[in-house]
């Protein structure tokens, strides 16, 4: 029981996980240069890799600065074609620490992907969790990053 005293290491069964996080203009974000009030895009992909259906949890925590505005919704975002198409979900769960959506992967849909437009609010450092997606009734079909280290600095 209890908290673990380090993040699991990256691994994956079956499926890909993926993340990029973007500018608002769509130009790739260097997190060692992230400020306090800045807003930005964390662009979430999962694969599934065995060609079944599954139903899944997708899921990207936030570290303890960080926050999320808004979610973009699924299909192409008016202004924002550099996303590219975005999914739907069966449910998008309202939680505070993490984004997370359940969706299936079926044979004719092996790739989903979702954004989200998030404001760091809180200067310091903090532990970055890796993304992960897993089968929710298979769990041995996942796929997960490890954990990263980030510093936000105060605004200017």
């Amino acid at each position: 029981f209890g908290l673990p005293a380090q993040g699991e290491p990256a691994a994956r069964a079956g499926m890909r996980i993926s993340r990029r996080f973007l500018t608002m203009d769509g130009q790739a974000l260097n997190l060692d240069t992230l400020r306090q009030g800045q807003v930005f895009l964390l662009v979430v992909e999962a694969r599934a890799e065995t060609g079944e259906t599954h139903r899944a949890m997708i899921q990207q925590g936030l570290p303890a600065g960080w926050e999320i505005q808004s979610r973009l919704p699924p299909g192409e975002p008016p202004g924002q074609g550099f996303l590219g198409e975005l999914s739907d979900a069966e449910a998008f769960p309202a939680l505070d620490d993490r984004f997370a959506a359940a969706a299936d992967f079926t044979p004719a849909r092996q790739l989903l992907r979702y954004a989200v437009r998030v404001r760091a609010v809180t200067a310091g450092s903090f532990e970055l969790p890796g993304a992960e997606v897993v089968d929710m009734y298979r769990p041995g079909i996942f796929a997960r990053q490890g954990p990263a280290r980030i510093t936000m600095r105060p605004a200017e």
